[in-house]
């Protein structure tokens, strides 16, 4: 018998309940000691006190939801694996377990199996912990593998126009290559499709000084063809007395790797696709749902390739395997950094995207669905293709656990397939106007109660010049602060006040404190949207001029900004309203452009300063020649009229390279700055 005692929490009011654990671990060869615990409260100091291996739930004797027992243990004791315990365990009954955060559910009835469940967690919660303890202890090893690194040769060339000029051996064995000399010519032959046009913007930006040490993720070609996946620096410099831009490729993976990020790798990954396992996967979604989202919404997207079946049936097993290998490194390719990605089991892949709206999420599994059907998969010496439907569920505040948002991506995916695959669809909620009721209900309350008690608040997005140009541009947003002092973004409340008609009052608040804000603050420009019922707001103009001359705050540092649908909606109000703005001194935008019927049309009818082009269309621009066009026509008729534009939500630095390319002015978004609260009231 091994002799080490297995220290356990047992978490039932029933004795005979420890007994059953203490009895079943013994005749598996293991001594416990338990520590009976009868109240949920007492529960994390149990398991902070006592450091046990295994959490033992027995869920018909203690009635306190079980997602409540996973969130006590995960904020106290993340590592120890949670078994529930049931009188009976179906397999739906599991599967629910499992997603409330549980690693299994066993039956009081099948010792057996409560036998094996525990050895195999126990085995999983000793092997991690083993994994941890290692690697924190090679901390010597680490710290001369890192000077020995940092002593290393980076690969480096120069470019000039274009065209490598110079490179060193580093480069050269990077690339495949016994020479530097046999790199030299045209760079962009090194580099697949899709890395070309970020990689093109990324070198004009660098050359005329407007790239601040971005880190562009390009995939290179090497010798025999082969994608070669790399994080590029690039600088201005000096070569032979000639400008050119300095490529780096640092030798400094090993560095990168902590001993947590090993142990994900090792323990919670899976080897060939780099998604997270189901169960970790699962861990990680409950964890990040706990927060609000900070980029705008959030959605899961559940991924099936159509009629994977018959492909495996034709290239077998081995093969099928790896062509999902590939189907997720596209997928992983066209995931932002913060995206949480899972191979949620079979052939099945889930994602959880953060964007900035709905649309823009929509885009994106667009373009995976494209990207995925466009491309050419080669497993042995078969060559195919295969398509795939992307089931869409939205996070919202009607989303009660995650298992209800994984079935309803399942079911969209499931109607996709149904309709004949190769596509996206969202989720539809039957109870959805109900749901929708009820929570128009609680934020009518709470906005009419935070408009009468000052509790709305302005936050800021830096909008950043990609001509270097020094000017301090803020676009406004708007949050309220509940009753307990916390943050609601407006995602969260303007779809209730609107469909409730009380935007005008929110929009009377956000331009008073606008104002105000800029007698302080004297920034270059700020927007300010304007809703529908503003645009028809006949006595917003005089309100308006009239609070900004009492306030002494110019008027050409406010844009007023009104989204393209209003404008589609209300032209020959938005018209009057823009020119009357123009008069009396200020400026005007039209935000969310390029979505529409006639996007050309608004830009040519619509006086304007600035035009907003949509996040939507920042989706997977730099890999997206024909979305890449479109916006280059859009920059082009508005140049021609002298209007500014700015990109909206960009999310990574190859978007940004690209707009250099395609002559965007400016740019906004989550990887410009996060928003900044300003903690100013309106007076």
């Amino acid at each position: 018998m091994n002799q080490t005692a297995v220290p356990l929490v047992v978490l039932t009011t029933r004795e005979d309940d420890v007994e059953l654990i203490n009895r079943t671990l013994r005749e598996a060869g293991h001594a416990a000691r338990c520590r009976w615990v009868q109240k949920l409260d007492a529960l994390a100091e149990a398991l902070e006190r006592d450091g046990p291996e295994l959490l033992w739930h027995f869920v018909d004797s203690l009635a306190v939801p079980l997602r409540d027992v996973a969130r006590i243990k995960q904020q106290t004791a993340r590592m120890v694996p949670l078994i529930a315990v049931a009188r009976a365990a179906e397999e739906a009954d599991i599967a629910a377990a499992m997603a409330a955060g549980a690693q299994d559910l066993v039956s009081v009835m099948q010792t057996e199996r409560l036998r094996s469940v525990a050895e195999r967690e126990l085995r999983a919660f000793r092997l991690e912990r083993a994994l941890n303890d290692t690697l924190r202890s090679a901390s010597q090893y680490k710290t001369q593998l890192r000077a020995f690194m940092a002593g290393s040769v980076d690969a480096i060339a120069h470019v000039q126009e274009g065209i490598l000029i110079d490179a060193n051996q580093a480069w050269a064995e990077l690339f495949g290559r016994a020479e530097p000399q046999e790199l030299q010519g045209p760079l962009m032959d090194l580099f697949d499709a899709n890395s070309q046009a970020p990689l093109k913007g990324a070198l004009a930006a660098c050359a005329k000084g407007h790239w601040d040490n971005q880190t562009l993720k390009v995939t290179a070609l090497g010798a025999d063809g082969a994608p070669l996946a790399l994080d590029l620096l690039l600088e201005p410099t000096i070569f032979d007395g000639e400008n050119a831009v300095k490529l780096t490729v640092p030798r400094r993976e090993a560095e990168r790797s902590s001993p947590e990020d090993l142990v994900e790798e090792a323990v919670h990954k899976d080897g060939l696709t780099g998604f997270y396992h189901r169960r970790r996967f699962l861990e990680l979604l409950a964890e990040r749902l706990e927060s609000p989202s900070k980029s705008g919404v959030r959605a899961i997207a559940y991924i099936r390739p159509d009629k994977f079946g018959d492909i495996a049936a034709d290239v077998g097993p081995v093969q099928s395997e790896e062509i999902l290998v590939q189907v997720a490194q596209l997928l992983g390719s066209l995931a932002h950094q913060h995206d949480l990605c899972g191979r949620f089991g079979g052939t099945v892949f889930a994602i959880l995207l953060e964007r900035g709206t709905l649309r823009d999420i929509e885009a994106w599994a667009e373009h995976a669905a494209t990207r995925i059907s466009d491309h050419i998969f080669e497993v042995a010496q078969n060559t195919l293709s295969l398509t795939c439907t992307i089931g869409l569920a939205e996070v919202g505040p009607t989303t009660a656990q995650i298992e209800e948002l994984l079935a309803g991506a399942e079911r969209a995916n499931q109607r996709g397939r149904q309709r004949g695959g190769n596509q996206v669809v969202l989720e539809e909620t039957a109870e959805e106007s109900t749901r929708v009721q009820r929570f128009d209900e609680f934020w009518v309350q709470q906005i009419k109660s935070a408009l009468m008690e000052n509790r709305f608040r302005l936050a800021h997005m830096p909008i950043a010049p990609l001509s270097g140009e020094d000017r301090t541009l803020l676009d406004t947003l708007v949050r309220l602060i509940d009753q307990q002092g916390d943050e609601v973004p407006a995602s969260e409340f303007m779809p209730a006040a609107a469909r409730n008609r009380m935007l005008r009052s929110i929009d009377r608040w956000v331009v008073s404190a606008s104002i105000n804000y800029c007698a302080k603050a004297s920034p270059d420009v700020i927007f300010v949207k304007l809703s529908a019922e503003s645009i028809l707001d006949t006595t917003l103009i005089d309100w308006v001029a009239k609070h900004a001359k009492e306030s002494g705050v110019q008027p050409s540092r406010i844009c007023f900004q009104v989204s393209e649908d209003d404008v589609t909606q209300y032209m020959k109000q938005t018209k009057t309203l823009a020119e009357q703005l123009k008069a009396h001194g200020f400026l005007f935008a039209v935000e969310h452009f390029g979505i529409g019927r006639d996007p050309l049309k608004i830009l040519a009818q619509t006086p304007m300063h600035y035009v907003k082009i949509d996040g939507s269309l920042m989706q997977s621009i730099a890999t997206n020649p024909a979305q890449q066009e479109k916006v280059r026509n859009f920059v082009a008729a508005a140049e021609r009229r002298k209007i500014q534009t700015i990109a909206e939500r960009v999310e990574d630095a190859n978007t940004m390279a690209v707009l250099f390319q395609l002559g965007i002015g400016y740019m906004q978004g989550h990887y410009v700055h996060e928003p900044e609260v300003v903690l100013e009231e309106s007076r």
